[in-house]
C-alpha cells in the first residue's frame, strides 16, 4: 500500500509522518530526494544556472539557487523540470521496495499532486493548518520573515485543490492545536489502515 502525505508549507506534514509507527511504515520524504536529485543532476543544472549556484567543493549551494528560483516562475519550472522527475522516479523506487518487504509506503510531497504522485497512492492523506498558524510556524521555526512566507504560500496555493477529485481515499487531518490533538488524529488514521 502506498499513501501520499501533503499539505502546504508547516502544515505539519513532517509531523504527521514521524507520528507514524516505524514498525508499519516507511516514509519517503520527498524533499529530502529533492536535495539528493540536486548532487544527481549536476550537469543540467550547471547548463541551466551556470557556475555561480555550485560551492568551492562542487556541491550546489541552495543558498544561491533558492532565491534564483523563487524569485521567477520560468526558473523555478526549469529547476523542476530537471530535479522532478528524477525524485518521482526514486520515490516510487523506493515505496515499492517498502511494499515488497511487508511496510506501507508513505510519500511524504508537498507537490504530491503536481508532481504526479496522485495515481500511484492509494490513498492521501492532506494535513491543513490555517494561514496564520502556518505562518507562526515559519517565522518561529524556520527565522522566515512574513514576506518570504507569504510568497512561498504563493507558490504552494493549489496544494490539496485536486484531491478530492482524484478518485483516491482522502483523510484530511487538522492541524491547528497541540501535539495530542494531532496525535490522536493519527492513531485514529493508522487504526483505519
Amino acid at each position: 500500500m502506498i499513501i501520499g502525505l501533503t499539505g502546504k508549507s508547516c502544515a505539519g506534514k513532517d509531523t504527521v509522518a514521524s507520528m507514524l509507527p516505524a514498525d508499519r511504515f516507511s516514509v519517503i520524504d520527498v524533499d529530502a530526494l529533492g536535495h539528493v536529485a540536486l548532487e544527481a543532476n549536476h550537469g543540467r543544472l550547471r547548463e541551466a544556472f551556470g557556475d555561480s549556484i555550485f560551492r568551492p567543493d562542487g556541491t550546489v549551494d541552495r543558498k544561491i539557487l533558492g532565491p534564483i528560483v523563487f524569485s521567477d516562475p520560468s526558473k523555478l519550472g526549469l529547476l523542476d523540470s530537471i530535479t522532478h522527475p528524477w525524485m518521482k522516479e526514486e520515490a516510487l523506487r523506493l515505496a515499492r521496495a517498502a511494499e515488497e518487504g511487508g511496510r506501507i509506503a508513505v510519500i511524504n510531497a508537498a507537490l504530491l499532486e503536481s508532481m504526479g504522485f496522485v495515481p500511484s497512492c492509494d490513498e492521501v492523506v492532506l494535513v491543513i493548518a490555517p494561514y496564520e498558524v502556518r505562518e507562526a510556524r515559519a517565522l518561529k521555526r524556520d527565522g522566515m520573515t512574513a514576506e518570504k512566507f507569504r510568497a512561498r504560500s504563493d507558490v504552494q496555493k493549489d496544494i490539496g485543490l485536486s484531491l478530492f477529485a482524484s478518485g483516491r481515499k482522502v483523510t484530511t487531518i487538522v492541524n491547528d492545536g497541540d501535539l495530542d490533538t494531532i496525535s490522536r488524529q493519527v492513531s485514529f488514521l493508522c487504526a483505519k489502515i
